[in-house]
Formats: structure tokens, sequence, C-alpha cells
């Protein structure tokens, strides 16, 4: 065994361990979800005349022109105007920020209680106009939706219900919804994997008693929660997942609302869906390295919780390790290395589960468009997110390096100023990559290509359909342009 095998061989089997571990943690849940018992979640009768008064916040950022539309969604709300409180917190930098003061104005002179928050500096990006808008209200209940929700009109009524029914529970997480799922094949794929979470991972941990992270929007939050684990915090770009975790290791426990669903809009375009998704990841990974000590430390949680919650905050990990298995694999294609029969089960079995466990949690978010366009959407979702593997392999490398970025808000459609030259950016990277990955393993070891089949086609595929996107924006009445 030459002295690159000596350090390949255990370095690349203990990467596909690990990654054999999240393809675990999703197999774990996807088995509780279909097998552990249903939790009945206790709702109150509402007394009308001792309704609490209800903060809601609405944070933007060069959104205005979703802000109308939004405003109508909360005057619809079945509360009393006198015991419901809306503050549209603006930190927009564009003329984004007079049309929300047309809006408020607007909303106002119809009897929404609504008031216009905007700051100069956007200190803390969305956490921090959330603290902001906390300290100019003492609402005990705090409702939060981004721009391009659309709460039904009895949301506060079902959610408000469960936590006035169990005074142990920091907040209420309802099921997202999609407004334009039926959009594009991209949009049906962010379906799927926002169905799985929802509907498999926020239910399955529901249903073992684990800490249902909040999703940022679409639900109610005690203030008595936020304050006593600190409020919120700014350091990592999922202020919602920091926020909801620290309040489970004070002490409060939250609550998962399936039923309940909240019509959101999913990005149309690849590049959009690209930064959401680097964003999520960095900042899960923020949350792992912040968090876990805590978690770790915590006398509240038991060994087996104490795994399962390491594993959803370091999953986003997988592509930055999946990215060192591909390079560490590559020797071993070419044949300048030889791996042993150790080492050959490893793979086998961290292969086998890589593909099987995703598949079946995939499966599970349900089948209501027909076997056919089931196995579109699965596939699809298989193939994209593949696609993803640079860009959330450099969130989750900057994580651990300590580097710190700006909060993007995911724009919802193409266009604005600026659009097209960074469109063009976009999309070479991956090409590049999988371009290079597949002549390297034609010229290797063709067989191979089968393989790599799915990261090749998803990195091909992630970089053709931005530079479609770039396209799109050239074109006259395309939209977006």
């Amino acid at each position: 065994m030459t002295a690159q095998e000596w350090l390949l061989i255990p370095l690349l089997a203990l990467t596909l361990v690990v990654l054999t571990l999240f393809s675990a943690n999703l197999a774990t849940l996807s088995l509780a979800r279909l097998f552990a018992p249903r939790r009945a979640l206790a709702s109150a009768a509402l007394d009308p005349e001792r309704l609490p008064e209800v903060l809601v916040q609405l944070p933007l950022y060069n959104e205005g022109e979703l802000i109308g539309p939004l405003l109508e969604h909360m005057a619809a709300l079945d509360w009393p105007r006198e015991r419901l409180h809306v503050q549209v917190l603006d930190d927009s930098t564009d003329d984004s920020l007079a049309l929300s003061e047309q809006a408020v104005a607007r909303a106002r002179a119809a009897g929404l209680r609504v008031e216009l928050i905007h700051r100069r500096e956007r200190t803390a990006f969305k956490a921090g106009a959330l603290a902001a808008g906390l300290e100019c209200s003492e609402a005990p209940l705090v409702a939060i939706f981004d721009a391009d929700f659309a709460p039904p009109p009895d949301f506060l009524r079902r959610t408000v219900a469960v936590l006035e029914a169990d005074p142990g529970l920091a907040y209420v997480q309802t099921r997202w919804a999609h407004r334009n799922r039926g959009h594009s094949l991209l949009t049906r794929v962010q379906a799927r994997l926002l169905d799985a979470h929802f509907r498999v991972e926020q239910e399955a941990r529901w249903r073992l008693g684990l800490p249902v992270p909040f999703n940022g929007t679409g639900g109610v939050w005690r203030r008595a929660a936020i304050e006593s684990a600190g409020g919120w915090h700014g350091d990592t770009l999922t202020e919602d997942l920091d926020l909801s975790l620290r309040a489970h290791l004070r002490g409060w426990r939250s609550a998962f609302l399936g039923g309940l669903e909240v019509p959101a809009v999913l990005p149309t375009s690849t590049r959009a869906w690209r930064a959401q998704q680097f964003r999520w990841s960095k900042g899960f990974a923020q949350c792992f390295l912040k968090l876990a000590p805590m978690v770790w430390s915590s006398p509240r949680l038991a060994p087996w919780q104490k795994l399962l919650i390491s594993l959803e905050l370091a999953q986003p990990l997988a592509f930055l390790l999946g990215s060192l298995c591909l390079l560490m694999g590559l020797p071993f294609i070419a044949g300048a290395a030889v791996g042993g029969p150790l080492l050959g089960t490893v793979a086998i079995t961290a292969s086998v589960l890589g593909l099987v466990a995703p598949v079946g949690f995939l499966l599970l978010a349900g089948h209501a468009g027909g076997a056919r366009e089931t196995a579109r959407e699965v596939a699809g979702a298989l193939v994209l997110t593949s696609g993803l593997l640079l860009s959330n392999a450099r969130a989750g490398a900057e994580a651990l390096l300590g580097h710190r970025s700006e909060f993007v808000r995911t724009p919802k459609r193409q266009g604005g100023p600026g659009a097209r030259r960074r469109q063009w950016r976009g999309g070479l990277p991956e090409l590049a990559a999988g371009l290079a990955l597949l002549g390297f393993v034609l010229l290797q070891q063709p067989v191979a290509v089968i393989y790599l089949l799915v990261v090749i086609g998803g990195l091909l595929g992630v970089g053709a359909l931005q530079l479609r996107d770039a396209l799109l924006l050239d074109r006259p009445g395309e939209p977006g342009a």
C-alpha cells in the first residue's frame, strides 16, 4: 500500500461513515413518520371577551410590490381590530419604502391598526428588524409572516387556541403551502422538498417529542419564550432555528399544526433558489457550531435526542463532505490508488443508503399528482439538489471558517437592477465542474459515469438552468424581462 493510499483510505472511509449517519437520520425520520403514534394537539375554547392582544410582524426588504396584498390578508384575519397590532418592518433601501408607506396609509384608513418601522441601518438583518419591532409593542403573542405569505382568515383563531391550551408552548409552527407549485419543474421540485420537510421531518419530530424548528414565518410565538431564550440573535443566517432551539434548551416546547396551511410563493429562478439554499445551509452549519455544545451539555435532553438534534443541525454539511468524498475518490477512479474490501463495503453501504433514504423521504411527502408526476418530482429533487454541491459546500466551508456574509432575502421573481449581469455570473462554476468531472471519468473509467450520473447531471442541470434564466431576461415579454 502506497503512502497516498495510507492517507486516502482512512479519510475517505471516515467521510463515508459520516455521510451514512446523515442518510440514517433521514431514514429514521421517515420510519418515525410511518410508525410513531400520532400526537393529539390540544386546542382551547377562546373566550371572545378575553382574547389576547396579538402583534403581527411583517419583515420586508426591497419587496414593496408585495406589501399591498400582504396587508389585505392581515385585514382579513378573524381577530378583533382593537386586539390586533400589525407592524411592517421595512428595511428597504430602494423605492419599496414609498410603496410600503402608501400601503400602510391605505390599510390604516380602512381601520387596520398598523405601523411602519424603518431602520436606516440593517443591523442583524431580519433578526434585528424583529427585535426592533418587539421594543414597540407589549403584546404577549407575536405572529410572523414573510412578504409572500397569505394566511387564511382563521389563522390566529387556530394557532392562539393551541397556545392558550398549553402555557409551556413557546410557539406554534404551521405548514407551508405553495401558490405557484405548477409554474415549472423547478417549483414542483421545491414544493416536493418542502413538503418532505413539513409532512415528514417536522411531523416526525413532533411525534418523537423533539423540538420542531421554527421556520421563520407562518407561526405564532409567545413573547415570554422569546425573552426567556435571550431574544433574536443576528449572528447566524437562520435566526429562526437559533431562537427556537435556544427556547427548547430553556425548557420551552413547540407545537406543529400540520393541518393548517399557509400559502406562499416559491422562487421561480434557479439562481434565487440556489441563493436561498446557500443561506439555509450556511445558517444551519452556523447554528451547529453555536448550539451543539449547549445541546450536548443540556440535562433536559436524552442522548438519542442530542444525537438527532445534532444531525439535524449538521445535515447541510453533507454537501461539503460529499465534495471531499468526490475529490478523494478521483485517484481510485483513475487507478492511481486501490481500495481494499473494507473501503468497498463502506462505499457500497453509503451509496445504497444515500439513495434509498432520500427517495423514501421524498416519496412520503405525498402522491397527489399521480405516480408519474411523483416520480418526476423525486428524480428532479435528487438531481437538482446534487447540483447544489458546489454552492452548499462553500456555504458549509464558510460557516466552519467563521466567514460572515449578508442575509440575502430570497427573490420570488426574476429581474431588478443588475439582474442580467448577476445571472450571467451564475451557472458557470456548475457547468465547468460537471463537464470536467464527466470528461475525467470518460477518460479514466467510463463505467463510473453510472455511479456519478446524478452528481454530473445535477451540476450540468443547475448550471444550464441558471444560464437559461439569464437568456429569459434578455427576451422581451418573458417573465422577469
